[in-house]
């Protein structure tokens, strides 16, 4: 990657680069220090058209013009096609730098991927973008985050300004904090779009509870659908519940959607016993998610996280590989029913009040003959209230061999990690098994959320 040469004023270099077609220059970011004028626009897209190398070209920060977004158009829609994925302007790009190149996205050959995230984009650059997205084949990735001028007026647009054409192409759509309720949600739920989803982020934006309603109506309806990301949107406890009701009956087959979403990512979303209730009965129906984060949801507590962790244990749920329930009230309820999942190969609870009774769990599943953690890889217990003889325990149990298949443990931010004897057992452990990666973790950090 071409990142420029500090303090150079102007993109001459680079030009010359892609237009000797430079087969080592596949991708070229342009930083904020170099001058991008529309002459420049001119001069670089003259050379575009007859490069064969360059995939990636990446200009945000700089300030572009509706004009010098329609130079950019005619040499995506000219281009034989090597650029498959495409970041310009700043946040005054807005609506009608969008609705410019627009006209090349849909003529575009090649273009995979389109991010205009920060980019002023609101309802208007929307509706172009839903015309092009109806003709642009290979446009699979779409990023909007970061727009909130798009709202649902927005979401509206972009779904339905094709008319009876639906996106050729799309797959991956990013709406991170762009003023999206369930409203807009559910124009997204009603639209012929939804059949070809199979990745939506959604963070940040207020859905509320009632987004639980949208959220299901979602499910129900998009067959394709695989990760969903909804980390911050405020859905609560009773917008959760819904949500997860949507998944039971997408799976259980009354859409006939099959049910085939595999990531979903409900950190920092106010949910409690009725999610998880209903989350628990979506598994007895054999949702069949691999990847679940529950992280930053205080009111999830040890009872209703242990019934989840008993019906995954019991066998008739699908094997969830990748838990996060960091920042909840999980204890040792939770602590011995996970450990009989089959196929729990990630765990994380730090910022979690283990503490002593906690630990006395792990360490009794650890040290247990009936395998326990058996498909245990990476194990989070940071900021956990582990004193020196619990850590100690439990670096005494995976020594021991404990959790098998175990690579990584984090373990900082805990009372132990002050002992003067604690190093002493890590090397222990380190000379066991030295497969085992262990790693600390600041107290400050941030919940970990799931990419």
């Amino acid at each position: 990657m071409v990142w420029g040469q500090v303090g150079t004023q102007g993109i001459e270099d680079l030009v010359r680069r892609i237009a000797a077609n430079d087969p080592k220059l596949e991708s070229l970011t342009i930083l904020r220090n170099r001058r991008l004028t529309h002459e420049d626009v001119v001069q670089l897209c003259s050379a575009l058209g007859r490069n064969t190398h360059l995939t990636e070209l990446y200009a945000s920060s700089h300030k572009l013009s509706a004009k010098s977004a329609a130079v950019l158009a005619d040499v995506l829609a000219a281009q034989g096609g090597s650029l498959r994925s495409l970041c310009v302007g700043d946040s005054s790009f807005g609506d009608e730098g969008v609705q410019e190149l627009s006209r090349g996205v849909a003529s575009s050959s090649s273009l995979t991927r389109l991010d205009l995230g920060n980019k002023g984009v609101g309802p208007d650059g929307a509706a172009a973008l839903g015309r092009a997205l109806s003709a642009a084949a290979p446009l699979t990735h779409l990023i909007l985050n970061g727009n909130p001028r798009l709202g649902d007026a927005g979401l509206t647009a972009l779904c339905t300004s094709g008319g009876a054409q639906a996106w050729a192409g799309l797959q991956t759509l990013e709406l991170m904090e762009c003023g999206v309720t369930a409203a807009g949600l559910l124009a997204l739920a009603r639209s012929p779009n939804r059949d070809r989803l199979a990745v939506l982020h959604l963070e940040g934006n207020v859905l509320g509870p009632a987004g639980g309603a949208a959220l299901k109506e979602l499910l129900l309806a998009a067959p394709g659908l695989k990760e969903l990301h909804l980390r911050g949107t405020e859905l609560e406890d009773a917008g959760g519940e819904v949500l997860a009701q949507g998944l039971h009956a997408s799976t259980s087959g009354g859409s006939g959607s099959g049910g085939g979403l595999a990531c979903l990512d409900l950190t920092d979303c106010g949910l409690g016993p009725r999610t998880m209730a209903a989350l628990r009965d979506a598994f007895a129906a054999g949702a069949p998610l691999c990847k679940l984060n529950l992280a930053g949801n205080s009111a999830i507590d040890d009872s209703g996280a242990a019934a989840l962790g008993h019906q995954l244990a019991s066998g008739t749920a699908a094997a969830l590989e990748h838990l996060d329930l960091s920042g909840t009230q999980v204890g040792p309820q939770t602590v011995q029913a996970l450990s009989r999942s089959p196929g729990l190969s990630h765990l994380s609870v730090v910022g979690c009040p283990l503490q002593s009774a906690g630990a006395d769990a792990l360490v009794a599943s650890l040290c247990s003959e009936g395998g326990c953690w058996a498909e245990l890889q990476e194990l989070c217990l940071s900021g956990t209230g582990l004193d020196a003889a619990h850590a100690g325990a439990v670096l005494g149990g995976l020594t021991s061999g404990g959790a098998p298949k175990l690579k990584s443990l984090e373990i900082g931010a805990n009372p132990a990690l002050q002992d003067d004897g604690f190093a002493a057992l890590v090397d222990t452990l380190r000379a066991a098994r030295p497969e085992v990666a262990v790693f600390w973790r600041s107290g400050d950090d941030p919940v970990p959320v799931i990419q």
